[in-house]
């Protein structure tokens, strides 16, 4: 329960630390578009067990957005698959970048290429940041806390938005 909290607290003082240029912020509204687009991408994911490369998706229904992260490893043969589909809603914090927090799910197998096992799902609570620097181009990072106890996952990328 402790760990739990201070995850908690963690992801609620990054989210409340990037919402300040928002609360002080007073120029035009349509300043804070925030940004707008779809993209797929690729990046690393990190727990405390180590790094993997990881692939992630994000569907604009502005200002609500439908994410999922899809990352694993190989290890002797033995693979570990984990899927994280979420809902966030997007704050536009100025042109082109968005901070945002949702919830969702997760899910995990391991495969030994004969047979695959699911180790079942849980909730997760996602928070993280977003900016195009180009057109096409968008950084994103974020961080998802597992409420099964199974910990958080830390997420950097690039991605194509269209």
């Amino acid at each position: 329960m402790q760990r739990f909290l201070k995850s908690v607290v963690t992801m609620a003082a990054v989210c409340a630390a990037t919402s300040v240029p928002v609360l002080l912020n007073t120029e035009s509204a349509s300043a804070n578009e925030g940004m707008r687009g779809s993209y797929v991408g690729v990046g690393v994911s990190a727990d405390g067990s180590g790094a993997a490369a990881s692939a992630t998706g994000r569907i604009d229904l502005n200002p609500v957005s439908i994410r999922t992260t899809v990352t694993g490893a190989c290890d002797s043969g033995v693979c570990a698959t984990l899927l994280v589909p979420t809902v966030t809603y997007d704050f536009g914090i100025g042109k082109n970048a968005n901070i945002y927090a949702g919830l969702g799910a997760s899910a995990v197998s391991i495969s030994d290429g004969n047979s695959s096992v699911s180790l079942g799902t849980g909730a997760v609570v996602q928070a993280g940041a977003e900016g195009a620097i180009s057109q096409n181009v968008v950084l994103y990072g974020d961080g998802t806390y597992f409420t099964n106890g199974g910990g958080t996952l830390w997420k950097v990328g690039v991605g194509y938005r269209f």
